[in-house]
């Protein structure tokens, strides 16, 4: 089974890369790596290397850089735009699923209906970093800046802005759809008290068009995956 680490910072002109000391510590005090050994690098940017460990030091791993790959990007880009969630550790597997199905961005929405207004970035960073080792993916999706529902309704952007709420009142269309008309899609998903229906009609105002998936009641986390999936398979 192969094993990728993260190097950031690693670009096709080194020859050598010393791997922070998270990575460090997980190749040789978790995976017990030792000098000699071949190892797989990605940077998140699409490129991936193959090295050899030089210095199998558990604080500051070495590695000599052999060949290297470049992995295109993806037909159809997914910025995901979530709101927090009360639960820290459901709106933080969202971001590993994202992550894994390939999400090119992710925005946390601050919206009316949040129980909270703030997030450890730092937990959220290393769950993005740990969910692209493990899925093999070539890109890491950006952490953008977190953002209110409102500002980011506002925002101009390329692609088709979408979002997902169940006020049964307001007109909306299957998700499958509407994901065969682009190639960038944002996905706006709500809290577990949804979005507030002066958020959707913001939204509706700017343009943005409301979204279903289906007649079942998800979990906001469980919506996102399940939007994301449904434009992935419209591409099919």
């Amino acid at each position: 089974m192969s094993q990728r680490f993260y190097a950031p910072q690693l670009s096709k002109n080194q020859s050598e890369y010393q791997l922070d000391a998270f990575e460090s510590k997980h190749l040789v005090r978790v995976l017990r790596k030792k000098e000699g050994d071949t190892i797989e690098l990605g940077n998140g940017l699409g490129d991936l290397f193959f090295g050899k460990i030089l210095k199998a030091d558990p604080k500051a791993c070495q590695i000599e850089i052999g060949s290297f790959t470049v992995e295109p990007k993806p037909s159809c880009s997914i910025h995901l735009a979530l709101a927090l969630l009360k639960n820290n550790e459901r709106f933080e597997w969202c971001l590993e699923k994202a992550t894994e199905l390939g999400v090119s961005s992710i925005t946390p929405l601050i919206g009316e209906h949040c129980e909270k207004s703030k997030f450890n970035k730092e937990r959220a960073l290393r769950t993005l970093q740990s969910a692209f080792k493990q899925s093999l993916n070539a890109y890491i999706p950006i952490l953008q800046p977190e953002l209110s529902v409102l500002d980011y309704a506002a925002l101009k952007r390329s692609g088709k802005t979408l979002m997902g709420h169940c006020y049964t009142e307001e007109s909306k269309t299957e998700l499958f759809f509407l994901a065969k008309s682009s190639s960038e899609y944002h996905l706006m998903i709500g809290p577990e008290g949804d979005f507030s229906l002066a958020e959707v009609k913001r939204a509706q105002e700017a343009g943005i068009s409301s979204f279903s998936i289906g007649n079942q009641r998800f979990r906001a986390e469980t919506a996102a995956v399940v939007a994301i999936n449904r434009i992935l398979c419209a591409q099919l």
